[in-house]
C-alpha cells in the first residue's frame, strides 16, 4: 500500500475506541477490529476515553465506543453517564467479566447497544459491532 492510499483507507472505514484497562483484552480486540478493516483509538480507562472522544475532530467521528465495565479513574457505566450528560451520542458496547442482571438491566436503561462477555469470542464482537453500526458504515 503506497503512503498517499492509507489515509484514503482510514477515512472510509469506520472508527471505533476501545476503553479498557486490560492491557492483553484490550490488544487483542485492536487486533480483531484492525483486521476488520475499522481504524481503531485505544484508551486505558474511561477518563482517558472521555477526554479522547472530546479531542476527536468533527471531521473524523467515532462510529462506536467499546468499553469495559470495571475500570480504574472512571468505569463503563460512568464513561456512558458523562457522555450522555454532555450530549455526545455515540454507540455504546461495554465488554465484562463481570456481567449479571442488574448490569444488564443498569445497561439497557441507558440504551447501551450491546454487552459482551469476557473472555470474548471475535465473532461474536465482529456480529454485534455490525448490528451496532449504522448499516452505512458496517465493514463486516
Amino acid at each position: 500500500m503506497t503512503p498517499q492510499a492509507l489515509p484514503t483507507q482510514i477515512m472510509t472505514s469506520p472508527q471505533i475506541l476501545i476503553a479498557e484497562d486490560e492491557k492483553h483484552t484490550r490488544l487483542a480486540l485492536h487486533l480483531v477490529l484492525r483486521q476488520a478493516g475499522f481504524s481503531v483509538i485505544l484508551a486505558t480507562n474511561g477518563r482517558d476515553a472521555y477526554e479522547k472522544i472530546r479531542q476527536q475532530p468533527a471531521s473524523r467521528p467515532i462510529s462506536l465506543i467499546i468499553t469495559d465495565f470495571k475500570m480504574p479513574e472512571l468505569d463503563g457505566l460512568g464513561l456512558i453517564d458523562k457522555l450522555q450528560g454532555a450530549g455526545i451520542p455515540i454507540p455504546i458496547m461495554v465488554i465484562t467479566g463481570y456481567g449479571d442482571k442488574e448490569l444488564l438491566r443498569q445497561l439497557h436503561k441507558r440504551g447501551c447497544a450491546s454487552y459482551i462477555d469476557k473472555p470474548f469470542i471475535p465473532a461474536e464482537v465482529l456480529s454485534r459491532i455490525a448490528s451496532a453500526l449504522p448499516q452505512a458504515q458496517a465493514v463486516v
